[in-house]
């Protein structure tokens, strides 16, 4: 059972649990250079634990050794279904500060993506909100899909955009990618109904 409160160094978490990820927190931030590392923590759970080390940049965490690294610190900070994990959203580049550059769950981007279309959008120079992201399989690291998402009061998040994208898609091999998109985010919707 993991100590929610309890320290661990990276050779600890190894020691006791499989490596699923291990990932810089912030995506094209190298001033913080904190890290998550994923362990494999039960049959179908994820235990995501926060380094708690003093701040580095990104360089220096990539130029330590492995004994240096296998010394860094973590706190437990949450748990997640791996199923959640099997296709994710990586946000490139974003114009609003509701949205981060960093890996998402397709349903967290999807509500945050709804949350940013109820506001206001008024730009002096004409340029709209959004973000650039792709959708990536987290199992083989193969990329499915790769778009902009514009803020909108008329639009309905992210998902309810890829659903209009599938219907108008007329590369074949896309259209497939969009569809096992879609259908991995309704399986997880019936999943979140049935709990």
């Amino acid at each position: 059972m993991i100590d929610t409160n309890k320290t661990y160094t990276l050779a600890e978490l190894l020691n006791l649990y499989s490596l699923y990820n291990l990932e810089f927190k912030f995506y094209g931030n190298n001033d913080n250079g904190s890290l998550d590392i994923y362990m494999k923590t039960g049959i179908d759970e994820i235990s995501v634990f926060s380094s708690i080390t003093p701040n580095m940049t990104k360089k220096e965490y990539i130029d330590l050794s492995e004994e240096e690294a296998k010394k860094i610190e973590f706190k437990f900070d949450r748990e997640v279904s791996d199923v959640e994990l099997d296709i994710v959203a990586v946000v490139l580049r974003t114009s609003d500060v509701n949205i981060p550059s960093t890996k998402y769950s397709l349903e967290t981007l999807d509500r945050l993506t709804k949350e940013q279309d109820q506001e206001d959008r008024k730009n002096k120079k004409g340029e709209q909100d959004g973000i650039c992201y792709f959708i990536v399989d987290h199992n083989t690291g193969c990329n499915l899909y790769d778009g902009v998402y514009l803020f909108d009061k008329n639009n309905k998040g992210l998902m309810e955009d890829l659903k209009n994208k599938y219907d108008q898609e007329e590369n074949q091999l896309l259209k497939n990618n969009l569809k096992l998109i879609l259908d991995y985010y309704e399986q997880l919707e019936e999943k979140e109904i049935t709990k």
